[in-house]
This record gives C-alpha cells, structure tokens and sequence, in this order.
C-alpha cells in the first residue's frame, strides 16, 4: 500500500488536502473520486515513506 496526497475541489469556491492510501495510482483516483465526485480530483501524488 502506498499514501497518496489528493486534491480535491470541495466546491466552487474551495479546495482540500486528503490522504488516501490504495495500491496504484488509478486505484488512488478512484477511491478519491468515489469520496468527493467524478471530476473533482484535481491532482494527485504518491508520498514515499
């Protein structure tokens, strides 16, 4: 498992910060888009521990 940083667009007028952890980097986008929406992962990274 690795820890990805996830930004995410909260709505039109603000943005966050979240972490997930997931095995791929499809997987990571995934599992934020299922949390805050389709189309609203702006960027993600995978953070090496």
């Amino acid at each position: 498992m690795y820890k990805y940083s996830v930004w995410v667009k909260v709505n039109q007028y603000q943005t966050a910060f979240t972490f997930v952890f997931a095995q791929t980097d499809w997987e990571a986008k995934a599992l934020a888009e299922a949390q805050y929406g389709v189309g609203n992962v702006l960027n993600y990274t995978r953070i090496d521990e």
